[in-house]
């Protein structure tokens, strides 16, 4: 009877595990190719926006951490651009302004680092702890970096980016210094797939739309 109930459990919530619950989407649940193709090209293009505008946040937040003792110490990377360019001078503007800068080559690296890299992972490492998975997070972006880095040199005949620091590795495309950052960053990633893959958004995702205004004057009334 208990074996039962367990498996009724397990067939109704999706993946159980021993120690907590879980609410990971059912993978018995076929979704056509069109839908699920539909949702990567959605989850690709809101990691690629997300990343352009944490990007720009980001200049504010080194140059306000800078002055903080004890935070300035996770903030020691010099972040650079080709000097070619003539754009390092952000670094000088005054915070009040808050000016932020990014490349739009930085839509297609956030969207391929987090499609491609964490949420493969974070699948496989799901029931492991938040410190293993942040510094796999972690070491796989800052190798991604330094790699994209140079692809886009080649591409371009500009570095869009590269560190100046003591840290700084793989043909300065990448820094150590900033391991710890894109730790967070990883993390964070993890927790946008996570609630994007929660079952009732996939199940209000794939509704169809109503087709009758009785249908639709329904819905509103749910979100009411």
């Amino acid at each position: 009877m208990g074996d039962t109930m367990g498996a009724k459990v397990a067939v109704q919530s999706g993946v159980v595990h021993p120690r907590r619950q879980l609410r990971i989407r059912r993978a018995d649940i076929k979704r056509g190719q069109r839908m699920k193709l539909a949702f990567g090209v959605f989850r690709f293009c809101l990691y690629g926006m997300v990343g352009l505008s944490s990007e720009i946040f980001f200049y504010n937040l080194v140059r306000i951490a800078r002055h903080v003792p004890f935070l300035e110490a996770l903030f020691r990377f010099q972040w650079q651009v080709d000097e070619r360019l003539g754009l390092n001078g952000i670094w000088d503007t005054p915070i009040v302004t808050a000016y932020g800068q990014c490349s739009l080559w930085m839509f297609l690296i956030y969207g391929v680092a987090c499609f491609c890299f964490i949420e493969p992972l974070y699948r496989r490492m799901v029931y492991q702890h938040v410190g293993l998975r942040a510094a796999v997070y972690g070491v796989v972006i800052l190798l991604f970096e330094g790699f994209s880095g140079v692809v886009l040199e080649r591409l371009t005949g500009y570095r869009i980016w590269f560190y100046a620091d003591e840290g700084a590795i793989l043909w300065q495309m990448t820094s150590l210094y900033i391991l710890p950052i894109w730790m967070v960053t990883g993390l964070l990633a993890e927790f946008i797939y996570r609630e994007l893959m929660d079952p009732d958004l996939l199940a209000a995702l794939e509704s169809p739309l109503p087709a009758t205004p009785e249908e639709t004057e329904a819905s509103f009334q749910l979100i009411r």
